[in-house]
């Protein structure tokens, strides 16, 4: 296609002397655009975006690890706190790019683990208030001091920022690391032979006891593995990440993903921690654009659980039996995972962006993994202890003896990895689809140049032939006085449409502000755990002893998420200037003044008269015309969630923060109201001058372009014969090139 329009340009300029150069000009303008589009589109669209997400111990690194690399590649990190985002990419040679956290990231971090020691302290001090015993009304019964809850009770209820901040500071402070060495700063790791040498390289950035750990925000490896070429995978860390920064990378690349695998734990399939992951990792825009897959981990663990499964697999042959267990285990899990996701939909009080979330995975059906049976059926022979223990459980469990190909079975990892591969097709599909779109509207936009390109030549080859020098002279008098006289009358249009642009502008600051208001919210969630604590029961106060036992109660948690409040003013940030540039396009619509202003030029005529050539005026007035052009919007580049960002570092705000969030996330509104009214009021300034400017220099650019193309054909009459030789042979090419454009057009892009 790109060759076909250069071709095409090329033997055009062979007519441009006789051809319309503003089409001339538009035609060559839209083969550079097609270009960039297709360059853009295609660069775009380059890799595949696969995320895989869930919480903390659900097997992400090992899914990954088993599915791509036959080895343990990613780390698996000891808490959410250092499991930082990786994005794995294909390339030649294999090697990591590590990105630490900025210098305001490190200092929220710092700010939040000094707070510690007093929220711990106020928490211990709420939970023996809880505990503590009722008053004795019995004369014998003596005083009783609370129990002292243990660290993990109170650590449990301590704000996960908190926690992970004290631990970040403190993993810094072992390593001996000063942070402001490296905050801010990138490294390469470019040493490496393979993938094989990556593991441990990155174990000093991600490794339980690396020397960067407590800094590493996120990191890039680039393997050289042909498989992930087209592919762009990124693991995400555990959800409820202290580091708005680092949650909005998480949510950025979320945004822009293809394909998203949410992990769960088949021990404790889609609990409330899984819905967290769910509400809190992925952003609500373009979830339904999105292939959302439900997988299932640790399978061997369910069916080592599972001893009815066995016992009615039992009565297979052994050559079948291994399937029989596998087919009757899916189905019961699958079932499980049905109701499970229906349960959840319709649990009340569910909140709207978790529900819709969860339709998006249900139109999947689950798949179920062990990433453990892979690995040890890799290493069948070389097993550890642990390993070898472990298998043992799973054959004493089943009655069965497994080999390596019936737990690759079992793991069900290249079914899974070839339906992860296989996605790349439908990058290819929306990639062909969106180049389709490009080509067939440049092929019609460039077709109907070439037909208006033959309509001029026509006409001017009747003109050529119909006119007379001297009555085009009398013609051009007649054009500039009328022109002249009518000046007031065609100025008239511009300022009736800087009216109406006003008008329209004035009800967008009214609409901006209404929209404002659906996204001026915080969703706030309860959510329900069940904490254990003790009771004294015994006699008489514990007179003869204390007898404690263990009580359960629900504790209900109310929380918003930071994220959730920055995401809604990316949204509407991102939706006003969308509307603010529609509204511009809208309220000075271009096609209807150029009409108006037309209209207004050709009543200046009398267009009864034989000798009057509307064609050629019309045509003229046009010319001018297209040159009337709107201003493009600046709206939108700022960070208006920079505020939100430094006072909350937690993507959850506990309840006696949700005052304030909902009150940043307020003033965040008002200054992108600001901005946006800002904004119009520079576009209607702009706007009314450049409507005016036009208005005032239309006539005489007009003038000068009728007695421009009156000279030109005056020239063209008296050289009739060789100027009529160019336009045939200009026609001879016009036909010739739209014959080769609807060939062209038929063709496979």
């Amino acid at each position: 296609m790109k060759n076909f329009i250069e071709l095409l340009s090329n033997t055009l300029q062979d007519h441009a002397d006789t051809l319309d150069a503003a089409l001339l000009d538009e035609i060559r303008t839209m083969s550079g655009d097609l270009e960039r589009n297709l360059v853009a589109a295609r660069d775009e669209n380059r890799n595949l975006r696969i995320a895989v997400i869930g919480q903390m111990k659900a097997g992400k690194s090992s899914f990954l690890n088993a599915a791509f690399f036959g080895r343990d590649l990613l780390p698996k990190a000891d808490t959410p706190m250092t499991a930082a985002l990786t994005k794995i990419v294909y390339a030649p040679q294999a090697k990591a790019e590590v990105e630490f956290y900025s210098a305001d990231d490190w200092a929220g971090i710092e700010r939040r683990a000094h707070d510690y020691d007093r929220q711990y302290a106020e928490e211990e001090r709420r939970l023996m208030d809880a505990q503590a015993p009722q008053r004795s009304m019995s004369p014998f019964a003596k005083p009783q001091t609370p129990r002292k809850p243990s660290a993990e009770e109170v650590i449990r209820r301590l704000p996960m920022a908190t926690t992970a901040s004290r631990e970040l500071v403190n993993k810094a402070r072992q390593q001996g690391l000063n942070p402001s060495d490296y905050l801010g700063k990138k490294h390469t790791l470019d040493s490496v032979a393979s993938a094989a040498d990556l593991a441990q390289a990155m174990h000093d950035y991600v490794g339980s006891h690396g020397r960067f750990t407590a800094i590493t925000k996120m990191s890039v490896l680039y393997v050289d593995d042909p498989r992930l070429e087209g592919l762009e995978i990124i693991d995400t860390p555990g959800f409820n990440d202290p580091v708005v920064s680092r949650g909005q990378i998480t949510r950025g690349f979320l945004g822009q993903t293809d394909v998203v695998f949410l992990l769960s734990n088949m021990g404790q399939f889609l609990t409330a921690s899984d819905m967290s992951v769910l509400r809190e990792q992925l952003p609500e825009a373009g979830i339904d654009d999105k292939a959302v897959f439900l997988i299932g981990s640790q399978r061997d663990l369910a069916l080592r659980q599972d001893r009815d499964i066995a016992h009615s697999a039992s009565k297979q042959p052994d050559d079948r039996r291994a399937a029989a267990m596998i087919h009757l285990l899916d189905n019961k899990l699958g079932k499980l995972a049905g109701q499970t996701l229906d349960t959840q939909i319709n649990q009340p009080g569910m909140d709207d962006k978790t529900r819709r979330i969860l339709g998006a995975v249900k139109k999947n059906k689950p798949r179920f993994i062990s990433s453990w049976a892979w690995m040890i059926a890799e290493k069948f022979d070389h097993l550890s202890e642990d390993d070898r223990y472990h298998l043992d459980e799973l054959e004493r469990a089943t009655g069965y003896k497994f080999s390596p190909d019936t737990l690759r079975h079992l793991s069900n990892i290249p079914a899974l990895r070839d339906e992860i591969l296989a996605q790349r097709q439908r990058k290819i599909e929306l990639i062909t689809s969106k180049e389709n779109i490009l080509i067939n509207g440049a092929f019609d936009g460039i077709k109907n140049r070439l037909n208006r390109m033959m309509e001029e030549l026509i006409k001017r080859s009747e003109r050529i032939r119909s006119n007379n020098i001297s009555e085009l002279e009398k013609a051009e008098h007649d054009i500039i006085s009328r022109m002249h006289g009518g000046r007031r009358k065609i100025e008239d249009v511009f300022d009736q449409q800087f009216v109406k642009t006003s008008q329209n502008f004035a009800l967008l600051k009214t609409e901006a502000r209404k929209e404002a208001q659906k996204y001026q919210k915080v969703n706030v969630v309860r959510e329900k755990t069940t904490e254990s604590y003790q009771v004294d029961t015994s006699w008489f106060g514990g007179l003869f002893g204390h007898d404690w036992e263990t009580r359960y109660r629900d504790v209900v948690t109310v929380y918003a998420s930071a994220q959730d409040a920055i995401e809604k003013l990316e949204q509407f940030a991102i939706r006003a200037g969308a509307s603010l540039q529609k509204s511009i396009i809208d309220c000075v619509d271009l096609d209807r003044l150029r009409r108006e202003v037309s209209q207004a030029s050709m009543s200046l005529f009398d267009t009864s008269d034989a000798n009057f050539d509307a064609e050629l005026m019309l045509s003229e007035v046009n010319k001018s015309l297209r040159r009337l052009t709107i201003p493009n919007i600046d709206f939108g580049k700022n960070d208006y969630c920079t505020e939100i960002v430094r006072a909350f570092g937690s993507d959850r705000v506990s309840e006696d923060q949700i005052d304030a969030l909902k009150k940043a996330q307020r003033e965040a509104m008002k200054i992108i109201l600001t901005d946006l009214e800002g904004e119009m009021e520079r576009k209607i300034t702009t706007i009314g001058k450049s409507l005016e400017s036009t208005g005032k220099t239309l006539v005489e650019n007009m003038l000068s372009d009728i007695q421009k193309s009156l000279t030109e054909l005056r020239n063209q009459i008296a050289d009739k014969e060789q100027s009529l030789l160019r336009i045939d042979r200009a026609q001879a090419c016009l036909v010739d090139q739209l014959v080769k454009l609807d060939t062209s057009a038929a063709a496979p892009a």
